[in-house]
C-alpha cells in the first residue's frame, strides 16, 4: 500500500507539473482551472494503482467552479471554495438505514442507550463527509447528522495526499510555484474542516435560537445536546414543506407569495442586521414548517451551512449599500478608507477608490437605472471595489461575504421572478437597509457601542500618559 501510494505520489506530482507548464498567465481564471485539471488527472491516473482517490476526483468540480474569482481575486477563496463544497451533493455513498443506525449507535458509549425508530431509508442531506436522517427517539421526532468516519479518514488522507503533490510540484517546478497550489489545498481544506465540525455547528444553531427567539418569522429547531458529540449533531425534527411546493402550502393556508415576502425581509435583516448567512434563508431551498406551533415559520436547520459576518464588516455592507442607493459614492469611498489605507501613492489610490464607487453608484441611484440591476448586482459592486482596492486584509474579508451575500440574492431574485413576480425584492431590501442605516446612529446603537468601548478603558487609561509621550517623541522625530 505504501508503495502504490508513493507511485500516486510521484505521478500526481509530475502531472500537476506538466499542468503548470501549459498555464498562460493571460487567461482568464487559468491558475485554478489548473489546478483543478491536475485533481482531474489525479484520478484517471490513481486509479490503475488500485489507490484511487475519491474525494480529490469531486474536488475538481470545487475548484473548477471557484476557478474565476480565485484568479482574479485570492482574497475571495474562503467563500467561493465553501460555497462550491456546499453545493456537491455529497463525495461518499450514503449508508442505508441499517448501517447508519449502526454508526450512530457506535459514536455513543454503552451508558447513552436509545434507540431510533422510524428511521427514513433515504438521506435528506448528504454534505462533505456526513449525512442526515429523520428518525424518532421514543415518541420525539429528531433530525440526526454522522459524520461518517470512514468517508472522514479517507478524506483527511486524500487531502494529506493532494498537499504532499502540491508541495512536491512546487519544489520541481518554478511555474507550479507561481500557482501557489499548496495554499489552494490549504485552503479547501480549511473549509472542509470547517463545515464537518458538528460541535461548532450545534453551538452554533443554539446560539441562533436563542437570539432569533422571539421572532415569529423564522423557527430554530432544538438541539438535542445528550445525543450530540464530535460524530452525531440530533436536532428536534420540525415537518415542513419546501417553499416551491405550492399544493402542500396551500393546503396549510399558506401563501406562497406572503411566505416568499418573508423569506426575503428576513434574509436580509439576518445577513445585514444580525451579521449571519444561513443556507436555510436560500430561496432555491427553503423550508416552511407546516406544524400548527410554527406553522409559515421558515426553518433554519442546523445541517445547512451558515457563516458569521464580523461586525464592522455588516456595518460597512450596509453603509456602502445606503451610499450607493443613494448616489453617494464619496461616502461609500470614506467607509472603504476607514478600512484600510494605501501606504504609498496615497492620493493616487484614493482618487482611483472614488472613481470605483461614483462608477457604481451611477447603476443604482435612481429607479430609472435600477431596472436594468438587481440586488444582487449590488452586493456585487459593493465586494468589487474592496477586492480591487485591498489595502488590507479587512477589504479581502468584506469582499468575500459580499460575493457571497450576491450569490444568494441572485437565488433570491430568481425564485421571486418564478413564484411570485409581484414581489419587489429591491423594495424590500431597500427598506431593511435603510432601516439598519438609520439604527447604526440611533441612541441605542451609540450607546451599545459606548459600552463596548468602556470594557476597553481600565486597560488603556493607565498607558494614556506613556502613549501621549511617544506619539510627541514620534512627531519630533519627524520634523
Amino acid at each position: 500500500m505504501l508503495v502504490r501510494r508513493l507511485a500516486t505520489l510521484w505521478r500526481l506530482g509530475r502531472a500537476f507539473v506538466h499542468e503548470s507548464h501549459q498555464t498562460h498567465q493571460a487567461d482568464d481564471g487559468a491558475a485554478m482551472t489548473r489546478v483543478a485539471r491536475f485533481f482531474a488527472s489525479h484520478g484517471a491516473r490513481a486509479a490503475p494503482l488500485g489507490a484511487g482517490v475519491p474525494a480529490l476526483s469531486q474536488l475538481s468540480r470545487v475548484l473548477e467552479n471557484a476557478s474565476g474569482a480565485l484568479a482574479r481575486h485570492p482574497a475571495l477563496a474562503e467563500t467561493a471554495v465553501r460555497v462550491a463544497l456546499s453545493e456537491l451533493d455529497g463525495l461518499f455513498t450514503p449508508h442505508d438505514a441499517a448501517r447508519f443506525r449502526t454508526a450512530c449507535a457506535a459514536a455513543f458509549p454503552a451508558t447513552l442507550a436509545f434507540e431510533l425508530t422510524d428511521l427514513c431509508d433515504v438521506p435528506l442531506r448528504s454534505g462533505v463527509a456526513e449525512q442526515t436522517h429523520v428518525a424518532r427517539i421514543g415518541t420525539m421526532p429528531v433530525r440526526v447528522t454522522l459524520l461518517r468516519a470512514d468517508a472522514h479518514a479517507e478524506l483527511e488522507d486524500d487531502l494529506d495526499l493532494a498537499l504532499a503533490a502540491a508541495r512536491f510540484a512546487e519544489r520541481r517546478s518554478a511555474k507550479a510555484r507561481e500557482l501557489h497550489p499548496v495554499e489552494w489545498v490549504r485552503r479547501a481544506r480549511e473549509s472542509v474542516d470547517a463545515m464537518i465540525d458538528l460541535r461548532q455547528r450545534a453551538a452554533d444553531q443554539s446560539y441562533l435560537r436563542f437570539r432569533l427567539r422571539d421572532d415569529d418569522r423564522l423557527a430554530v429547531p432544538e438541539v438535542l445536546w445528550d445525543y450530540c458529540n464530535d460524530a452525531v449533531l440530533t436536532t428536534r425534527a420540525i415537518e415542513t414543506a419546501a417553499l416551491s411546493d405550492a399544493d402542500t402550502l396551500a393546503a396549510c393556508g399558506l401563501d406562497r407569495a406572503d411566505v416568499l415576502a418573508t423569506l426575503i425581509e428576513a434574509f436580509f435583516e439576518m445577513a445585514l442586521g444580525v451579521g449571519l448567512y444561513h443556507a436555510g434563508l436560500d430561496a432555491a431551498g427553503a423550508r416552511v414548517s407546516i406544524e400548527p406551533q410554527t406553522r409559515g415559520q421558515i426553518v433554519l436547520e442546523s445541517d445547512n451551512p451558515m457563516m458569521i459576518f464580523a461586525a464592522h464588516e455588516r456595518d460597512f455592507i450596509v453603509g456602502v449599500s445606503q451610499a450607493l442607493m443613494e448616489g453617494d459614492h464619496k461616502a461609500a469611498a470614506r467607509a472603504h478608507l476607514e478600512h484600510g489605507r494605501p501606504e504609498s501613492n496615497v492620493t493616487h489610490h484614493e482618487v482611483r477608490v472614488e472613481a470605483t464607487y461614483r462608477r457604481e453608484a451611477e447603476r443604482f441611484a435612481s429607479p430609472a437605472s435600477r431596472r436594468s440591476a438587481g440586488i444582487a448586482h449590488l452586493f456585487g459592486a459593493i465586494g468589487k471595489a474592496p477586492a480591487e482596492h485591498m489595502f488590507s486584509a479587512s477589504h479581502g474579508r468584506i469582499a468575500s461575504r459580499a460575493v457571497l451575500l450576491s450569490r444568494a440574492a441572485e437565488r433570491i431574485e430568481r425564485v421571486a421572478q418564478d413564484i411570485a413576480p409581484d414581489v419587489d425584492v429591491w423594495k424590500i431590501a431597500r427598506r431593511v437597509i435603510v432601516r439598519l442605516a438609520a439604527d447604526q446612529f440611533s441612541l441605542r446603537s451609540v450607546a451599545a457601542r459606548f459600552a463596548h468601548e468602556a470594557t476597553h478603558w481600565p486597560h488603556t487609561l493607565p498607558r494614556l500618559p506613556s502613549l501621549i509621550a511617544k506619539r510627541a517623541d514620534a512627531s519630533t522625530l519627524k520634523r
